[in-house]
């Protein structure tokens, strides 16, 4: 064949593919306009599993799709069943298949209380995270030894010596809250902190809270990184939002829902910028990570999304059933996290619901190193 037929060939090739691309756009289209409730069902069910498996777009458009996957893997199984009763057999197949990709992102609200069995005996660095919500309201039987661990991580904290006496080490960023108080973070430790960062973001017309801290422990014969963090607060009022429909007062719920999506998108817009912040402390890092706190994003999130490509979460490894820590409305959600590298183990992981004074329930998990770092080769070693 020479050159004048091969490029008569591949003009024939390219017009039978343009025509049977053609025909192919103007059946979908068909049947789009024939069933376009279903079908769209199914396309905006297909781009949130993308999102929820890889979130590479950072835009807050993101964080309201991946928030709605519950709903959308509902309604996309309902259009599913719809089709098949229209005998609509191939696209009906497919969109089960799409349904069924959202069951590994769904297993992120479950804890499978699998843990670390074979290393039970081990020694084990007990972390916890607690927004202590400024420890205002502690009821007269709180025993502050409950939250004693190995490292505690506190957000919205406020001095507090029962709490500080309980460990050796301290790192904490506090803000100005009112004439007489202090807020922030604050990580405890019984082993000694070698190096510290931490950084308070400020925020415009409201409290200075939120920010990270970054510490380097040591840790028997090794260093361990831990960061404290407390993503963008919202301050959604979901409880105000139910009261005034109880009230059927049409215009405060119209009011509150409107500035409830305007507190999210912000909110998904803030975070995303502090996520990468927090990442580029743990990017590469050759000590052992764990990266703990409140994240004000529930699992189907972008900022919980990202972090899960390069970390995995205490909870859905070692948690047992729900484990929610939202101690308010709308109660039925997981918001506290903790994530680790892959140089960990986790033994355990649970909430603490016993401890009642906070909006928040304390979370604590349990780590065993896989390799000591002095016993890892040195090509491994990154800087």
């Amino acid at each position: 064949m020479n050159f004048k037929q091969l490029i008569i060939a591949l003009g024939e090739f390219l017009k039978l593919s343009s025509s049977i691309l053609i025909k192919y756009s103007q059946l979908v289209l068909r049947k789009y306009r024939q069933f376009p409730y279903s079908y769209s069902a199914l396309i905006y069910l297909f781009i949130t599993v993308a999102f929820s498996y890889h979130p590479v777009f950072s835009h807050w458009v993101t964080g309201f799709v991946m928030m709605s996957l519950p709903v959308a893997t509902v309604v996309g199984f309902v259009a599913c069943i719809y089709l098949f009763y229209k005998k609509q057999k191939v696209i009906a197949t497919a969109g089960i298949v799409w349904v069924l990709f959202t069951l590994p992102v769904a297993k992120r609200i479950f804890g499978t209380g699998n843990g670390t069995a074979d290393l039970i005996t081990a020694p084990a660095l007990k972390v916890l995270s607690f927004n202590s919500e400024c420890f205002e309201n502690p009821t007269h039987d709180v025993n502050f030894a409950d939250l004693k661990a190995d490292i505690a991580c506190f957000q919205e904290y406020s001095p507090n010596k029962e709490i500080e006496n309980q460990y050796t080490d301290k790192l904490a960023k506090l803000s100005c809250f009112d004439a007489d108080r202090e807020i922030g973070l604050a990580l405890f430790s019984r082993y000694p902190i070698v190096n510290q960062y931490g950084r308070i973001w400020a925020r415009d017309n409201g409290p200075d809270i939120n920010g990270f801290l970054c510490a380097d422990i040591a840790y028997g014969l090794d260093t361990v990184r831990v960061v404290n963090v407390h993503l963008w607060s919202m301050g959604v009022r979901i409880n105000q939002a139910i009261d005034a429909l109880k009230d059927e007062d049409f215009n405060l719920f119209t009011f509150e829902i409107l500035d409830t999506f305007k507190r999210l998108k912000e909110g998904f817009e803030k975070r995303d910028e502090q996520v990468k912040e927090v990442e580029s402390y743990v990017a590469g890092s050759r000590y052992p990570v764990i990266i703990c706190g409140d994240f004000n994003e529930i699992p189907f999130s972008y900022s919980y999304g990202k972090l899960s490509l390069s970390f995995r979460n205490a909870f859905e490894e070692a948690g047992e059933g729900l484990g929610f820590t939202l101690n308010r409305h709308p109660y039925c959600a997981r918001i506290d996290q903790q994530f680790f590298s892959a140089d960990w183990q986790v033994k355990s992981c649970q909430t603490m619901p016993s401890i009642t004074f906070s909006d928040h329930y304390p979370l604590v998990a349990q780590y065993i190193l896989k390799k000591p770092l002095s016993m890892r080769p040195q090509l491994a070693v990154k800087k």
